[in-house]
């Protein structure tokens, strides 16, 4: 038999004890069974026992997970419930649950490994950090972080206070915790607000910059205190806390130069674009069980170690990247569940009582109130709306894993008793519970450019000022197309182009989203990401330099999940007012007809473009010459085909295929199906489609020889497949329109629907691209900026945009409700000036 000293509160459901138990159970030398064919029980031993708990904890947390997600909570709440639901107070109560799945002995191994992630998430999200952030931020956020910090602290104190009086006798427990109870619930916390924001995908949106920053600062001073705190009760000599101090500064001192060095020298022995060895990850798991063992030593949080050597740790590509890649998944799905599993077994609700319950309630109700407060009240000052104010508020005031461990530490130094921490957790749960969904419905970021009701296409903008295009790339070899687009779009000292180059990246290995604007860039903070756009900015600045006076290129790097990568780009595009965004298709085809397929995010990320974009959206399908050709070594000639239907999509891609034509290096043929009934109305009625098939027959047909235009008679789907077929291997590009007029009545598209592979191209551009298409052209489908009635714009060279009726409509793949939307204040936007900037998107 084997007797063992435990803790009543964290080994025995139900019964709760200041007094030592003592236990006794049947030990076995071995942690694994032989098997149930060789007479053992495996939930005897202790590894079944643990994996059995890794898995029903797993399981409940994804399923809450799934049941909790569509209400706007983040991870948090459910991994919580989890952990609560197999805790002493549900589950754990039911005799076979508590002695076959939770068994005390297993505990001494579950609690490391919950430790152990926590120890693990802590270290990777002081990875994700950029510090250097921290020295960017303006007043603004450090008035916030101050203000969301000192309110709360003074209004739960004096709440503190007067409960303290009222309520509670000296002899309780809580009567001398209630004030370290005042300074967690007050305390923030920048690695649950982050991961709150990831989880409601709101990281580099306006809010999402301005409370990661703030909960930077705000959070630092809170760890510090909280560090502070415990170390002053641990301790009870001064000599002791002279050593310790000293201690702790030798520990920073070993990860800022000697921890530190090493992963620079690690950088730089790494070649761009290889991952990083898997010698060097060892080591940087070596050193981090190293700070652990050292923080405990020495008497701080074993925690606090890996913190300091996450922030050392240099963010992004290729060491933060690398780690991030390699432990995110096993730290989230493994050893996460399990730790939310030990702190849901801390918890006993059949121990609470009223009074103290109510106590901690109120001071829980107090602090949120501070919080929200001292976030909304600077914002207000700096004309933030009231919506977006209090929105920040609501973030800044969600609470999350630190706030947990500042509990659990408390508990093990016997500053809180079980019942006060099941108060607190209670609190916890329900403030952040209540207050994420709420801030799911106030907050949209899209509202800021969807709200816009001025025009942004190509069709209404004035012809005598210079065009706006924004493109995105996400690698290289979207670059030579991107190039040709642009030689073929005609830049001229009458008509020139300003163009906006975005190169957008995949968010890994930091928690703040970046964007840098390379123009003339010498920043030092932005030599690490711009190496990977270098290829990029050197093609476009060497093709602007072949084109003075006609062409200004401006490149930037926006470094953001693609999850929430389209609100970036949007608000880019209605920042510069461009008129056209171009982005490539998710597959690529190379000259020998391999076909590349980019990630599905890539693909999600057009789609949200195409509902959501302040502008036309072009989606460009890369095969053929146009990847193949250089404007920059050889003179090029392009032939394009515009396959002209009806509608407010198609009028879009005939008029950019127009500007096209004035390039002395492009035909343009544009090809108009026709249906047989429709065919005498189509060329007798002046409508706006026939309005501008005229000007380009009079204009470029008549005038310039080397255009051309036809009609095609079209019954029925068969014989437009078969005009399409006649294009292969005479045109190097095909423009077409994404959606089409009166389609649901056109004979034309009887039964597409049920065939359409790609519904972004749309019915005739998923023709040109679907796995059983010959046509080995590239292929350009446009779709008219959805909302909008009528405005002007400026651009590089200045100038406006003329006005128009819109005269699209909204596609049945997509269902958008704008309504709500034109009802917002118009946003103002200004002039942006072209200067050289770096800054993370906090």
């Amino acid at each position: 038999m084997n007797t063992a000293t435990l803790n009543a509160t964290t080994t025995s459901y139900g019964h709760v004890s200041n007094k030592t138990l003592w236990m006794c159970e049947q030990f076995s030398r071995s942690a694994r069974s032989g098997g149930i064919f060789f007479g053992d029980n495996p939930l005897s031993y202790t590894m079944p026992v643990l994996v059995l708990q890794s898995s029903v904890v797993g399981l409940v947390t994804t399923t809450l997970k799934i049941l909790f997600t569509p209400l706007g909570q983040s991870s948090f709440v459910p991994q919580m419930l989890g952990g609560l639901a197999l805790g002493p107070s549900i589950l754990g109560r039911i005799s076979a649950v508590r002695k076959y799945v939770f068994p005390p002995r297993t505990f001494y191994v579950s609690e490391t490994i919950a430790f152990f992630g926590s120890m693990m998430f802590m270290f990777l999200i002081g990875v994700k950090i950029d510090l250097m952030s921290l020295m960017r931020t303006g007043r603004k956020t450090w008035v916030i972080a101050l203000l969301s910090f000192a309110i709360p602290i003074i209004l739960t104190l004096v709440a503190a206070i007067i409960l303290r009086r009222l309520f509670l006798l000296p002899q309780e427990n809580l009567y001398n915790s209630i004030f370290y109870i005042s300074f967690f619930l007050s305390s923030c916390s920048f690695h649950s607000t982050a991961s709150h924001l990831a989880d409601l995908k709101l990281l580099n949106s306006e809010i999402g910059r301005l409370s990661v920053s703030s909960s930077m600062i705000s959070g630092t001073i809170s760890g510090v205190l909280a560090t502070s705190l415990f170390s002053h009760h641990s301790l009870s000599k001064d000599v002791s806390s002279f050593r310790m101090m000293i201690s702790f500064l030798l520990l920073v001192a070993f990860i800022v130069f000697v921890c530190r060095p090493i992963m620079m020298w690690m950088i730089r022995r790494t070649p761009e674009g290889k991952p990083v060895r898997e010698s060097y990850i060892i080591l940087i798991f070596l050193m981090l069980l190293l700070c652990a063992l050292f923080s405990e030593l020495i008497g701080e949080h074993f925690i606090i170690g890996p913190i300091l050597l996450g922030l050392a740790v240099p963010d992004g590509p290729p060491l933060g990247s690398a780690l991030s890649e390699k432990l995110d998944g096993l730290v989230s799905a493994v050893f996460l569940p399990l730790y939310f599993l030990f702190s849901g077994t801390r918890f006993n609700s059949f121990v609470l009582e009223a009074t103290s319950f109510s106590v901690v309630q109120v001071l829980a109700i107090s602090s949120f109130f501070g919080k929200v407060l001292g976030a909304m009240l600077p914002s207000l000052f700096c004309k933030m709306s009231l919506t977006d104010s209090l929105s920040l508020g609501l973030i800044m005031s969600a609470q999350g894993i630190t706030q947990l461990l500042y509990l659990q530490s408390s508990l093990y130094l016997n500053i809180i008793d079980t019942q006060t921490y099941g108060n607190v957790v209670i609190s916890i749960i329900w403030l952040t519970g209540a207050t994420l969904p709420l801030v799911k419905f106030l907050y949209d970021p899209s509202k800021r450019y969807l709200a816009i009701n001025r025009r942004r296409t190509i069709e209404h903008a004035s012809p005598d000022v210079e065009l706006l295009l924004m493109a995105c790339l996400h690698n290289e070899e979207n670059t030579p197309s991107m190039i040709n687009i642009l030689d073929m779009s005609n830049p001229s000292e009458q008509r020139p182009i300003c163009f906006y180059v975005l190169h957008l990246i995949q968010l890994t290995g930091r928690a703040t989203p970046l964007f840098i604007d390379h123009q003339s860039s010498s920043n030092k903070s932005s030599s690490l990401y711009s190496s990977h756009s270098q290829r990029m900015i050197n093609a476009f600045r060497s093709y602007e330099q072949q084109n003075q006076g006609k062409l200004v290129v401006n490149l930037f790097t926006s470094i953001s999940p693609y999850e929430t990568m389209h609100d970036e780009v949007c608000m880019q595009a209605a920042e510069r007012r461009v008129s056209l965004l171009i982005v490539p298709f998710h597959k690529r085809w190379s000259s020998n007809g391999v076909v590349t397929e980019s990630t599905h995010s890539i693909r999600a990320f057009n789609r949200q473009l195409l509902r959501t974009a302040p502008c036309s959206v072009a989606i460009l399908v890369e095969r053929g010459t146009l990847n193949r050709n250089n404007p920059l070594t050889s003179v090029s000639f392009y032939s394009v085909v515009v396959v002209f239907i009806e509608g407010s999509d198609d009028r879009e891609s005939l008029v950019y295929a127009m500007r096209m034509a004035d390039h002395p290096n492009v035909s343009v043929t544009v090809v108009r199906l026709i249906e047989p009934r429709r065919k005498s109305r189509n060329l007798m009625m002046r409508d706006i489609d026939g309005d501008l098939i005229h000007r380009f027959k009079v204009e470029y047909c008549i005038q310039i020889k080397r255009h051309d235009y036809r009609e095609e008679v079209a019954r029925d789907s068969v014989e437009m497949i078969n005009v399409l077929k006649s294009f292969d291997g005479c045109f190097d590009l095909i423009m077409v329109g994404r959606r089409h007029a009166n389609r649901e009545f056109s004979s034309l598209f009887n039964g597409m629907n049920e065939w359409n592979e790609y519904p972004e191209l749309g019915v005739v551009g998923d023709m040109l691209v679907s796995s059983d298409s010959t046509y080995n052209g590239s292929v350009m489908v446009v779709q008219q900026q959805i909302l909008g009635f009528s405005g002007g714009g400026g651009g590089c060279y200045g100038g406006g945009s003329g006005g128009g009726h819109h005269g699209g409509y909204h596609h049945p793949d997509f269902h958008p409700d704008f309504h709500h939307l034109r009802q917002e204040r118009p946003l103002n936007i200004p002039e942006v000036p072209r200067d050289t900037r770096v800054w993370p998107m906090v």
